[in-house]
């Protein structure tokens, strides 16, 4: 073990790593959906970095934009403003070699965080460190349709129709509208021009109910 370097130790972490399930249930009204918590992501994590001798952690942090979101709304015919807080966080996640410490890979990764009180930044910050793990393990998440074609369908060619230019743009303009819809939608699938028809047309509907 003491021989591996970090990136043998790391691409050993990813194998052992097959997938974590989506079964955090984040509830934004409209904008609800199925999410990976960090929970899940730490308990697949941590056991296999002990395993292979990786120790990991948030080394730097940076506040790259933070805002104030106001809507403005009518309840029983009266105006009703909304504040919230909005925190966008660059994190650096350091994964360094146990056995050989000046041996390190950096990761740059972003979270976005939005409450009506003091949580955006603990939210921003667990968003990107989670997400440093996910991507840096190549974690699989969810169910992944792709890989139960039935019998019938084995050997042909799959030919499921990807969204149109013109859903694209939609879905591109959301993204733009709300931080809520942005994070919704990079649940999803952060490149919109890899979205099916029928995730785009699914985001398209839910967002603009």
């Amino acid at each position: 073990m003491s021989e591996m370097n970090i990136y043998q130790r790391m691409s050993a972490i990813t194998n052992e790593i097959s997938r974590v399930a989506k079964n955090l249930n984040v509830d934004q009204g409209k904008s609800s959906y199925k999410a990976v918590g960090e929970a899940d992501v730490l308990a697949a994590v941590k056991p296999a970095e002990e395993k292979y001798g990786v120790y990991s952690y948030p080394f730097d942090r940076d506040i790259i934009e933070r805002d104030i979101l106001i809507t403005e709304s009518t309840y029983n015919g009266q105006p009703k403003e909304r504040k919230q807080q909005f925190m966008r966080v660059r994190t650096v996640y350091r994964f360094v070699n146990i056995d050989k410490p000046e041996e390190y890979i950096d990761i740059a990764t972003y979270g976005d965080g939005v409450d009506s009180q003091d949580k955006a930044p603990g939210k921003a910050m667990t968003y990107a460190d989670k997400y440093a793990l996910l991507k840096a393990y190549k974690i699989i998440t969810g169910d992944d349709p792709d890989q139960k074609a039935s019998a019938e369908l084995k050997g042909k060619e799959n030919k499921t129709p990807m969204a149109s230019e013109k859903q694209v743009a939609l879905i591109q303009k959301l993204f733009a509208e709300s931080p809520e819809n942005a994070a919704y939608i990079n649940n999803v699938c952060p490149d919109p021009t890899k979205l099916t028809m029928r995730q785009a047309t699914e985001i398209i509907g839910k967002l603009k109910k």
